[in-house]
Order: structure tokens, then sequence, then C-alpha cells
């Protein structure tokens, strides 16, 4: 399998123009992508943040707020390629690819409103009821928010299920698979040579650089947030400035994280499109999967033992990785 280039990117495996013409399709190397649990040292910016909001609530630090249903949450781990695999129809890949990235990016967000509200309950707000009235409202709209998020994760998760053919015994799937978050260089021209490309795949070949240039200064955006709150916060405990400025920068970070989870969102859905276009339902799903992300998770669930002389054991919804 080719790796990635030396600067990071992402591109297409475009074949030497000695090379006798075939009917194979060409592949689209994997970009660099490391499991939940690790960030890869050599990681871009926007890869590195990628993999902050996506990391499980559960892993946090002891002592972190746990909020109902959430160790549920990552009950069922499911990479992309057992989702492809799992409905049996290569037809439904670009739907169920498309559906995968959504459910990552609602748990994405569902993590930015859970940490919202513990840095709304770590502000003091004094002696003033104004500031604990003020203070107070904020907290209520982010409960509200992550209730919302809970929700819209929900949909997501049973239109994956749906698409996938996934059991519906077993609980709710947890994407570990990583979206894209680096450059993406297409090939287009090299690729397209001698093929027509719709309208629609060369729209996206275009603005490809224009979203991934968006993620990139989204996550600058979240940075300085993050940073403008901290900073907001120190100053109000220090009596330096008012309530309301400390919320309107929490609201701040909470909408540019927002807008980013939107971007990445946007690109990986983009992304998935132009390798359906390049790749036709013959090139195997683990080929397919290769062409989206870098390291896929290889989980499979573990076999229940069956007890001797005993009914049998009802599939279990825990999993391992398989290094």
């Amino acid at each position: 399998m080719r790796q990635p280039a030396a600067d990071g990117t992402t591109s297409v495996v475009v074949p030497p123009p000695a090379a006798p013409q075939t009917t194979a399709q060409p592949t689209i190397a994997p970009p660099s992508s490391m499991p939940p649990a690790d960030v890869d040292p050599a990681a871009g910016d926007s890869s590195k943040l990628l993999a902050e909001l996506l990391e499980p609530l559960a892993g946090r630090p002891p002592g972190a707020r746990v909020f109902p249903g959430m160790t549920d949450l990552y009950a069922r781990p499911l990479p992309l390629l057992e989702a492809l695999e799992r409905s049996g129809d290569r037809s439904r890949r670009l739907w169920i690819t498309q559906s995968y990235w959504k459910v990552s990016a609602a748990y994405a967000w569902v993590r930015c409103c859970t940490e919202a509200i513990e840095r709304l309950e770590l502000i003091a707000p004094g002696g003033d009821p104004h500031d604990r009235a003020t203070l107070d409202v904020a907290t209520a709209g982010a409960r509200a928010d992550l209730a919302d998020a809970r929700a819209q994760l929900g949909v997501a998760q049973q239109e994956l299920v749906d698409l996938a053919r996934l059991p519906l015994a077993e609980p709710l799937p947890w994407p570990v698979d990583r979206p894209l978050a680096g450059a993406y260089q297409t090939h287009f021209d090299q690729i397209f040579a001698t093929r027509t490309a719709t309208g629609r795949v060369r729209a996206i070949a275009r603005t490809l650089p224009a979203r991934h240039e968006a993620l990139e200064s989204r996550v600058a955006a979240v940075r300085a947030a993050a940073d403008a709150m901290a900073r907001a916060e120190a100053d109000h405990a220090k009596g330096k400035r008012p309530i309301e400025a400390v919320i309107a920068a929490h609201a701040a970070l909470v909408g540019q994280q927002r807008e980013f989870l939107q971007a990445t969102k946007a690109y990986n859905l983009d992304i998935a499109e132009y390798a359906m276009a390049v790749a036709d339902l013959s090139v195997p799903d683990d080929r397919f999967v290769s062409m989206l992300i870098g390291t896929p998770i290889q989980w499979r669930p573990t076999p229940a033992p069956a007890a001797p002389s005993a009914p049998p054991a009802e599939p279990a919804t825990s999993g391992t990785l398989v290094p």
C-alpha cells in the first residue's frame, strides 16, 4: 500500500505514463490516521483538533462530570469497513459512508456541548444576583444544546443502522474511524483525461482545496476562541470584566467548534462522493475504505461463550480491536 506524501497530503495514485492502460480504477492513497486513543505527533493542527473532539467522553480524567446516558454512547464501536460489509450492497457505499461521517460529527458535537456545560459550571458568579441570573440563563441554554445534540446523534445513528443493516438488538453504533482533516489532492486532470466527469465531480475537484482552507481557518478560530474564553474568565475572577464578557466568549467558542465540525463534515462528504466517481462498484470494500482513511480499525464482535447444555447465548455487544 502506498504511503502518504512526505508533506502529509492525501492524493490519488496516478499510474506512470509509460504503463499500459488497464481497466483497473486508480486508487487513493490513505491519509495518516490513528485510532481514537492516539494522536499522530506529526499531524496538522486540524487533525489534532478533530482527534480531541472525537475522544470518547468516557475516557476523560477521573472526576469529570458524567451525564445521563454518557456511558452507553460507546458500547458499540463500528469501523467504516464493517458498516460497508454489513450492508452487503456496494451500491449503498456513498450513502453509508456519508452517514458514517454525519454520526462522527454528531458525536463530536455531543462532546462540545458536554464540555460547554462544565465550563459554565466553573464560573463563579459572585455576589451580584444579576450575575447569578445571567449565568443560570447560559447554563440552561447549554443543557438544552446538549439535549438537542443527543437527539440529533440518535437520528443520525438510526439512519446508519438502517443503511448498513445492523442488527436492531445491538447498541447504537459509535464510528471509531476518523474523518480526514488533512489536505487532499484529486489529480483530476490525470484521472479524467480519458473519462467523462460529471459537473458535480468537476465541482468537487475544484472546491476541495477551498473546503480544506476553510477547515484550517476554523481550527485557528477555535484555538483563538478558547484562548479568549480563558482570558475573559481569568479577568472576571479578578473583577476586571463583567460576567457578560465571559458568557459572550463562551458562546463564541461553542459557535466556532460547531462551524469547525460543519466544515469537517462537508469536506468528507465531498471526498466520499469524489472517491465513488473514481472507483466503481467492482472495487472491494476494504480497498474503497483505504481511499478515505489511513488506518482502519479492525474491530469484530467477540462471540459470547455458550454455557454447556444451555440455550444459545445472545450475540455479544462488546468487541475487541484486532491488531
